[in-house]
């Protein structure tokens, strides 16, 4: 799998406010990277964020997207309505998604679909909880995710990116090694040739989501199958933030 220029996604979840957008925003806008970075605010904020950063390379992007093109739903937000606001890209699948809303790999299914037809870059994220991981099942997790939330998806010509979010690993004190990362991603890239085939799996990133901090992004930016970071609590931290993308842009390509 050939290396490619990083691409670093920051995850505000519920945080943020017109305050962290402008300080973000300083904190990265007169810096020039070879590596890709993406921001992902509250959907309230995107307009805002998407202003800020018109005339910077910087990506802006949603936390989610519905399954749905239009009609009676109720709090809602479409992937053709994201495009035409700006977002270049949605995360679909987050782990809290499916713990806390019960988010399953159909409807991922669906909302990649819906974003890739709305001209958005699907980021889907995938992983094993402590449970899971402690019984040794994070492959059969894996598996499943991937091979119920990418089977017919039309790619040719378009962008997708895993991210491999390790929710043992999220929050609780415990670490995933530089070793275990590597190994899930070959993992995934493995999978993601056998669902797309090699030609199109060479396309796909795939990000790490577990947890990442300056202390950890270089070592892991430097294993083979990382091609980038997605990136929660120390994205909420503006100058953190920018260091991890500065460690991003000092191993692209």
């Amino acid at each position: 799998m050939k290396k490619r220029a990083p691409l670093v996604v920051a995850n505000w979840k519920l945080n943020g406010g017109t305050d962290l957008i402008c300080t973000s925003v300083a904190s990265v806008l007169n810096k020039s990277f070879k590596a890709e970075v993406g921001i992902a605010p509250p959907y309230v904020y995107i307009s805002d964020m998407v202003s800020f950063l018109r005339n910077s390379s910087i990506l802006v992007g949603s936390q989610n997207v519905s399954k749905f093109a239009s009609g009676a739903f109720t709090g809602e937000t479409s992937a053709q309505m994201l495009k035409e606001v700006g977002c270049g890209f949605c995360l679909i699948g987050h782990s809290e998604r499916r713990q806390m809303f019960l988010e399953n790999d159909a409807s991922c299914h669906t909302k990649i679909e819906r974003a890739l037809s709305a001209g958005l870059m699907p980021i889907l994220c995938v992983g094993e909880n402590d449970q899971q991981h402690e019984l040794g099942l994070t492959q059969d997790i894996l598996y499943r995710q991937l091979h119920q939330a990418l089977p017919n998806i039309e790619l040719q010509g378009k962008r997708l990116c895993i991210a491999y979010e390790p929710v043992w690993a999220i929050g609780t004190g415990k670490a995933a090694s530089a070793e275990q990362v590597q190994e899930v991603h070959q993992y995934i890239y493995q999978e993601l040739c056998s669902i797309l085939g090699e030609e199109l799996a060479e396309g796909v990133q795939i990000l790490y989501g577990g947890s990442v901090k300056k202390d950890n992004a270089a070592e892991l930016l430097a294993m083979p199958n990382v091609d980038g970071l997605l990136v929660g609590g120390a994205s909420l931290d503006p100058e953190h933030f920018a260091q991890i993308c500065t460690i991003a842009n000092d191993v692209a390509p």
